[in-house]
């Protein structure tokens, strides 16, 4: 008898072990095993100012496309091309944690939460996952908030500097799963162009 209310009262601990956030964090990372590649619409404002907007696309493992109104930023998950149309200039340089993009989806799903208290809060009536990164945490922001949606695909990120700078991103129009091709990923520098490698 005792054993079995033993087993009980470590089940009920269990159970209330994992809390919102965990919960949200789990749906999060299961929905994006699931993801081969991805594409959406996205708005971008830093501090509520400067607000930009494009097309987002993804594929594993890490490799994005971030198409602006007059640059475009590519990377195969070890290079990253920036290339300003305006000036016709192409700044290539190696993908690194260092400078890592928010955009990049491996890291702020899987990576990131290794070094975060995983939390929530409610916003109008949605649970938000939080995730505060440890003391010592090497990640360069002070906090993280992701909203997702009922496919527990991210509707909203913001990321918070240490200066309290934040970054808000806002997602719509997912395509899941197109088999976008390689090449969408990797980026010739246009004939004339001024190119810049910091590799």
């Amino acid at each position: 008898m005792i054993n079995i209310i033993s087993f009980l009262l470590l089940f009920t601990v269990g159970l209330n072990y994992y809390t919102v956030g965990d919960k949200l964090l789990r749906n999060l990372q299961n929905k994006f095993n699931e993801v081969k590649d991805l594409s959406a619409e996205f708005k971008q404002s830093t501090s509520g100012r400067a607000v930009v907007s494009g097309k987002f696309l993804f594929k594993k493992e890490d490799k994005l496309r971030i198409e602006f109104k007059n640059s475009i930023l590519v990377s195969d998950g070890s290079t990253n091309w920036n290339y300003n149309q305006k000036e016709n200039k192409v700044i290539i340089s190696k993908n690194d944690d260092s400078n890592a993009s928010p955009f990049s989806l491996q890291k702020v799903i899987f990576d990131y939460p290794k070094e975060c208290m995983v939390s929530s809060e409610m916003d109008d009536g949605t649970e938000v996952l939080i995730l505060t990164p440890n003391k010592e945490s090497s990640i360069g922001y002070s906090l993280i908030k992701i909203w997702l949606n009922n496919e527990n695909l991210i509707i909203r990120i913001i990321l918070k500097d240490k200066a309290d700078n934040q970054i808000q991103i806002d997602f719509s129009k997912y395509k899941v799963n197109q088999k976008i091709a390689d090449s969408k990923f990797s980026f010739t520098p246009p004939e004339g162009s001024k190119v810049i490698d910091l590799r």
